[in-house]
């Protein structure tokens, strides 16, 4: 089973990658989605959230109101760095599971989309790693189309990760998504069969 870490910077359109990648057959697991899972059920990592941003973070119901800790959370790197290790060794352990689940179901390729690939470093488990990149112009078209983040919210975030230059120098293949989504899908077509799995 070949793993593939996938990451990119904010708005280039990592996840329409891997989604594109599961609909050739293989199995993704997506971070973002883990983290939030696991925001969701763990009342002692809630519990110290609270304590470090603030009770605002919850909802009325006790439920974490994740945009409130968004914004609290990547106001700094130190800040972004706290939920951070409180999340990825959660994330990375989901992780791990769903990727021996799919060796022994004798999967072909597994994917792992995460933003924070190489800052969390996931890309230790993976064989190769991608990265998808866009201009800024296009990232954030994109951000703005999807997501109520603002122009400063968007450049925040963004100067919080690990520079694009940094990623492409440390990735095996690099996808340039600076088009259609047409354009973007034979790029991913062709990177599939050049896995040759």
């Amino acid at each position: 089973m070949l793993v593939l870490g996938i990451t990119g910077n904010i708005g280039s359109g990592k996840s329409t990658v891997s989604n594109r990648l599961a609909e050739l057959g293989a199995t993704v697991s997506h971070s973002d989605d883990l983290a939030k899972e696991i925001l969701q059920n763990d009342a002692g990592i809630l519990r110290q959230l609270a304590q470090r941003f603030g009770s605002t973070i919850l909802d009325e119901a006790g439920q974490l109101q994740r945009h409130i800790l968004a914004e609290k959370a990547f106001a700094t790197r130190e800040d972004q760095q706290f939920l951070n290790q409180l999340i990825h060794p959660q994330v990375r352990k989901a992780t791990l599971a769903r990727m021996e689940t799919a060796r022994q179901s004798n999967e072909l390729l597994f994917i792992i989309d995460a933003p924070l690939l190489f800052e969390a470093g996931v890309d230790q488990i993976t064989d190769k790693v991608l990265v998808v990149t866009a201009d800024n112009v296009y990232r954030q078209d994109r951000i703005k189309k999807r997501s109520q983040i603002s122009a400063e919210d968007f450049q925040r975030r963004d100067g919080l990760q690990l520079s694009i230059e940094d990623k492409i120098n440390r990735a095996d293949y690099v996808i340039y998504n600076n088009g259609s989504l047409s354009e973007l899908l034979v790029q991913v077509d062709m990177l599939y069969e050049k896995l040759k799995l």
